[in-house]
């Protein structure tokens, strides 16, 4: 029998499904608990590209040239060495039963014999540099002091006061003003001062031969000149330096000590000035060899002119008062003024190799270089300084020890410049040639001292020098001159003259046998088809105003003792040139001009010194006031004018002399 009797099995059965049911809802709510939502990865780009900057870099800008004209370098075909001589025979060929013979029909002939070459067309070289100088050096000082120990104050006490350095000076400037010193700017400009220095070279020669203290040399040789007199050997700068600058100055170590007792009777002390030993200096030292050739041919005239021109002037006529008188004897003027010129011809000869029974060698072939227009090689150097040291001393001596400089002032302008282009063997101008070397040099100086005592000063005791100064211009010309040169050319420099200026480049066959070119197988040859202005110009002045006011004082603890030690400088200054011009010449073998050779050269040396009367004469001449009357009537200031300080001279010149080719 069936029945559902077993309740007991399904209430566990029904519990156990229930209890699984139970535990899987458990299950889920904890898994629900623990579950968190991820978050977002972002998306990868990759790493950034960095690129490192200089926000520091600089550019450079080339240097400004106003007006450049670009030319693209010449070129040529390149050339290959001439062909030997090849002797070329016909070849036979048959063709069709007939002989044909092929004639040989040469390039070119060079007169080889039998022998058939490939002549060698001439080379072009590079262009010639263009090279011109300007340089203007100008120094200003003025160091008027005024220095007083104790409580004396002179009366009338004049201080910088340059009125009579001014007249002295206009005197000095007028030995050279009769040449003319503007600075040229254009070609034109150029050929016209050539012009006026060979006119005004006539003019000074005129007006200042026969003036007592100048020297007057036409036409100089070659040798060394000082103060108008031919020497065989140049002075040394060393041994004419004034004694206060020639000695070291360096301080010795003290050894010892010294007591000082003040009782009135046995006071020791030592006053030392300096009120001089100035020192102005202009040095300059030119070598040119811009257009330098061993032979020259000119189409036109070759000038050549040279001149240097020298002056010192000097005041040194000082006064002693008092105290100072016994002194007067001893200090005597001993200003000394030297003028040195140096004429030095380097004209040598090119060399011919001596006779080995070969043949000869002649020139075959020329390097061409070729310049359009006009060629300017100009160094124009001025320098100048100034230097106004009038001091005013008033000292008191009360037994101490004082040391007093109000001078040792030092100027310097110095300038070295080499122009060193390329030389030729030949140099071919197809219009004028221009050479001139001028070297202008001023030397001025006042140094008229004062020197006095006041309040029942005793005898002097110690050194005094107020005078001792150097007055010192050196110049030196090394050129080449015109001995090599000859009027007239030669047929062969005609055609190479007319060939050049037609854009033929080719050799005439005259140099192939021209003695002169004797020796060298190939010419390095140069052409300018303008004019040649070859000029150095040098200016050098020094003007120094050295009046010093000495008073000295004792007070009255030392009434009754005079033992103090003085000593006092007021001169020992030097004012000093020097120049130097080396040129390297236009020619040292055989040269030729198609018009005339024209060479001018002059030699000016002045020595001015001022006197008056009851003052000993010194050395040298005296004044010569025959220049202001000779050269210019209205050049000497009125005695009335105001006693003010020099001013400068006008030095501004246009640097523009290449027509804005300078920056």
């Amino acid at each position: 029998m069936l029945g559902f009797g077993d309740h007991i099995s399904e209430s566990i059965a029904h519990f156990m499904g229930y209890f699984s049911t139970s535990v899987e809802a458990v299950k889920m709510r904890l898994e629900y608990r623990e579950f968190k939502d991820a978050p977002d990865v972002p998306q990868s780009h990759g790493e950034i590209l960095a690129i490192q900057t200089d926000p520091q870099m600089q550019l450079a800008p080339g240097t400004f040239v106003p007006d450049g004209n670009y030319l693209p370098m010449p070129w040529t075909a390149s050339s290959n060495d001439v062909l030997p001589g090849v002797n070329i025979e016909p070849i036979d060929v048959q063709l069709y039963g007939h002989n044909l013979y092929h004639t040989a029909v040469p390039i070119h002939s060079s007169g080889n014999g039998n022998g058939q070459s490939l002549e060698q067309g001439p080379f072009i070289g590079p262009e010639v540099p263009e090279t011109s100088m300007v340089l203007q050096q100008t120094s200003h000082m003025e160091d008027n002091d005024i220095v007083i120990t104790g409580n004396h104050s002179p009366a009338n006490l004049h201080w910088g006061d340059n009125a009579d350095l001014a007249t002295l000076s206009v005197s000095a400037l007028l030995v050279s003003n009769a040449f003319s010193h503007d600075l040229p700017d254009t070609a034109s400009g150029m050929a016209q001062f050539f012009s006026d220095q060979s006119d005004s070279m006539d003019v000074a020669e005129g007006l200042l031969t026969g003036i007592s203290g100048i020297t007057v040399v036409a036409s100089p040789t070659a040798g060394i000149y000082v103060n108008g007199t031919t020497v065989s050997k140049a002075p040394v700068l060393d041994d004419y330096k004034p004694a206060q600058l020639a000695t070291p100055n360096t301080p010795e170590s003290a050894t010892g000590h010294q007591a000082l007792v003040i009782n009135g009777k046995d006071i020791a002390g030592t006053v030392s000035l300096e009120a001089g030993s100035n020192i102005l200096v202009n040095e300059i030292v030119l070598t040119n060899t811009g257009t330098s050739g061993a032979h020259f041919a000119v189409a036109g005239n070759y000038y050549n002119i040279n001149a240097i021109v020298q002056t010192n002037a000097y005041s040194d006529i000082d006064s002693f008062g008092n105290g100072f008188v016994g002194q007067q004897q001893s200090c005597g003027p001993s200003t000394n003024a030297m003028n040195i010129a140096d004429f030095i011809s380097s004209t040598g000869h090119v060399q011919v190799p001596a006779a080995t029974g070969e043949a000869p060698v002649f020139p075959q072939n020329w390097q061409v270089t070729v310049m359009n227009g006009d060629l300017m090689q100009m160094n124009w150097i001025s320098q100048y300084n100034f230097l106004s040291d009038n001091d005013a001393h008033v000292l008191s001596s009360t037994g101490s020890y004082t040391t007093i400089t109000t001078g040792s002032n030092g100027m310097l302008n110095t300038a070295s410049f080499a122009n060193l282009c390329n030389s030729y063997d030949l140099v071919i101008i197809g219009g004028h040639l221009y050479s001139g070397n001028l070297i202008f040099q001023t030397n001025v100086l006042f140094d008229d001292d004062t020197m006095t005592t006041g309040n029942g000063t005793g005898a002097y005791s110690g050194t005094l020098s107020t005078s001792d100064n150097l007055l010192w211009n050196s110049a030196s010309i090394q050129s080449a001159g015109t001995t090599n040169w000859a009027t007239g050319l030669p047929d062969h420099y005609k055609e190479a003259m007319s060939g050049l200026a037609d854009g033929n480049y080719k050799m005439p066959d005259g140099f192939r046998s021209d003695a002169a070119l004797q020796g060298m197988a190939g010419l390095k040859m140069l052409y300018i088809s303008g004019n040649v202005y070859d000029l150095n110009y040098i200016s050098q002045t020094n003007i120094l105003g050295d009046s010093d006011f000495v008073a000295r004082y004792e007070d009255a603890l030392r009434a009754t003792s005079h033992d103090t030690v003085w000593d006092l400088s007021t001169g020992s200054n030097a004012l000093i040139n020097v120049a130097t011009i080396v040129d390297g010449g236009h020619g040292n073998g055989t040269s030729y001009a198609g018009g005339g050779v024209y060479s001018d050269s002059i030699l000016i040396q002045a020595e001015i010194i001022a006197q008056q009367p009851g003052h000993g004469s010194g050395q040298g001449q005296p004044l010569a006031n025959e220049i202001i009357a000779f050269l210019d009537d209205d050049a000497s200031p009125s005695p009335d004018a105001d006693h003010t300080p020099i001013h400068l001279l006008d030095t501004t010149h246009s640097v523009d002399v290449m027509q804005t080719a300078l920056a």
